[in-house]
C-alpha cells in the first residue's frame, strides 16, 4: 500500500499548479498538509557601497576601494565563491532641494555585492570587521538550506499523500465511492511564517557595531488540495 501511495504521489506531481475547472459530475474534494521544520546551513548578505562627490572619478573610485574592501573580507571569511556577486557601476545625478530648489549637489555611484556563507560564524565575523558608515551598507542577510528544493518536494509528496488520506476518510464518512481523481493544485508554500527565506533586515549599523544574528529553524509548509469525482457506478 505505502508504495502505490507513493507512486501515485509522484505520478500527480505534474499536475500541480494547473489550472482546473469545477468538474460538471460529482465529486468530493479534500486537503492535505504537511510540514517540517529544518535547521539553515546557508547564510546570505547583501551589501551596497555609495559615494557622491562633485567629480565622478573621485566618486567611483571610492566605490571601487570600498567594493575591493568587501570582496577580500568574502575571501578571507569563507564565503562561497560560487555565491559571491558584485554588480557592474551605477552612476547618476544626485540633488537634494535647497531654499525650495532642486539643486546638483553631485554625482552619485554605487554597486551591490552579495555573499552566502556555509557557516553562520563566518558571516558574524565578516559583519564585525565592516567599517560600516553611509557609504557602505548592510542592505539585509537571508538564510535558507542548500537542499531546500529537496525540502520541498518531500513535503509536497507527504501533503499529497495527507490528501489522499482525507479524501478516503471523507468517501467512507458520506457512504460514497471515490472515482479517478480529477486534479491536484498546490497552495502557495510558507516559511516559518516569514518568507520563504527567512529574511532578516538589518539597520545601517555604527562603525565597527556588531549585529548579532541568532538563527532558529525553517518551517517549510505545503498545502494540497485534490478533486476525485465520485463513483456513482452500481
Amino acid at each position: 500500500m505505502n508504495r502505490y501511495v507513493l507512486a501515485v504521489a509522484l505520478a500527480v506531481l505534474p499536475m500541480l499548479a494547473l489550472a482546473s475547472e469545477t468538474p460538471s459530475s460529482p465529486y468530493l474534494s479534500a486537503k492535505g498538509h504537511a510540514e517540517r521544520t529544518v535547521q539553515p546551513d546557508r547564510f546570505g548578505i547583501d551589501l551596497r557601497v555609495v559615494a557622491v562627490d562633485m567629480k565622478p572619478a573621485l566618486a567611483r573610485n571610492r566605490v571601487e576601494t570600498l567594493m575591493a574592501g568587501v570582496l577580500a573580507g568574502f575571501k578571507a571569511h569563507h564565503a562561497l565563491p560560487e555565491s559571491i556577486d558584485a554588480t557592474a557601476i551605477s552612476v547618476f545625478a544626485k540633488t537634494e532641494y535647497r531654499d525650495d530648489k532642486e539643486a546638483f549637489s553631485g554625482t552619485e555611484v554605487s554597486r551591490t555585492a552579495h555573499a552566502v556563507f556555509a557557516n553562520l560564524d563566518d558571516l558574524r565575523q565578516f559583519i564585525d570587521g565592516i567599517e560600516a558608515d553611509k557609504e557602505l551598507q548592510i542592505t539585509g542577510t537571508k538564510v535558507t538550506r542548500s537542499d531546500i528544493d529537496s525540502v520541498r518536494q518531500d513535503v509536497l509528496r507527504e501533503a499529497i499523500k495527507d490528501s489522499m488520506r482525507a479524501a478516503k476518510a471523507m468517501a467512507e464518512a458520506y457512504g460514497v465511492r471515490l472515482g479517478t481523481l480529477y486534479t491536484v493544485t498546490d497552495s502557495p508554500t510558507f516559511v516559518g511564517g516569514r518568507d520563504e527565506l527567512f529574511s532578516m533586515t538589518l539597520p545601517v549599523p555604527e562603525p565597527r557595531a556588531k549585529v548579532d544574528l541568532q538563527v532558529g529553524g525553517m518551517k517549510v509548509e505545503q498545502n494540497v488540495f485534490a478533486i476525485y469525482f465520485i463513483d456513482t457506478g452500481k
